[in-house]
């Protein structure tokens, strides 16, 4: 073409732009740190001045942010944005919102809905509950599984492999002094939910919260897919309603795990 390149030299440079901004962004995605250009550089195979003009690019339009401290790079709030949308929007979460709802209205507390990724569990929706104190939402979309009644309700649904797996990669931090950092406890603690059918955290992620939580199964009996909760202030929890509360949460997830199975083979 006189006066200008190839229409497809362009496309292939268009597309190798695009591979190179998103091994960037799934670099950070998978570093969970901030990350300096040299280092995305280095382990994306671009060159220096390459990726510090696609962060550039990036970071004005909120995919990735810069920290002030050691002016690493991270990703940005753009993703919680996309990523809130896209879960909000997702069947599951379509299918139990008006099962928390209704839950929330019987108990008065907060529901919540998760599903594990990667290691930890994701909020998909919740229900805030009606009480002067409840509660409170957290602003983290992503939270560790092993100090939560949800996380251990999707760890009792994966298979032995599976479990060693996590077991073998997880760091046990403890986040309150109730929270389990022990592995073989939390082999036990894991055990002992899968055969009971529920779980409890009382204090093991955020002080003052606790939680109450069963699976949702693909169809009456198939696999873990997610896990509702309720959750309240400690001064609340009683755990002579915990049988009640159970029995509730149970009953939400019967209907909705019918209703994913019914989902999946329509």
């Amino acid at each position: 073409m006189p006066g200008g390149r190839p229409k497809g030299e362009a496309q292939a440079d268009a597309v190798k732009s695009i591979t190179k901004v998103l091994d960037i962004l799934e670099h950070l995605g998978a570093a969970k740190r901030a990350v300096s250009v040299s280092e995305l550089a280095r382990k994306t195979q671009i060159n220096v001045s390459t990726a510090y003009r696609l962060l550039q690019t990036l970071m004005t339009r909120g995919y990735v942010a810069q920290e002030q401290a050691n002016r690493g790079y991270v990703i940005g709030h753009r993703f919680f944005q996309l990523g809130s949308a896209y879960l909000e929007g997702s069947d599951l979460a379509t299918i139990a919102r008006p099962h928390l709802e209704a839950l929330r209205d019987e108990v008065h507390e907060t529901a919540y809905l998760v599903a594990f990724s990667e290691g930890e569990i994701v909020h998909l929706c919740k229900s805030g509950g009606k009480q002067a104190v409840s509660a409170s939402a957290r602003s983290a979309v992503r939270e560790p599984a092993y100090c939560t009644a949800t996380g251990k309700v999707l760890l009792s649904g994966l298979t032995p492999d599976e479990l060693k797996k996590y077991l073998e990669r997880v760091e046990l931090r403890a986040c309150t002094p109730q929270t389990i950092t022990s592995k073989t406890r939390l082999l036990r603690d894991v055990e002992k939910v899968r055969k009971a059918g529920f779980a409890i955290d009382i204090e093991e992620f955020v002080p003052n919260l606790c939680c109450v939580s069963v699976p949702i199964r693909d169809g009456e009996a198939g696999p873990i897919v997610a896990a509702i909760s309720i959750a309240m202030p400690k001064a609340r929890f009683k755990r002579a309603q915990i049988p009640g509360w159970r029995t509730l949460l149970q009953n939400k997830a019967l209907i909705i795990s019918q209703q994913v199975g019914l989902m999946d083979s329509g």
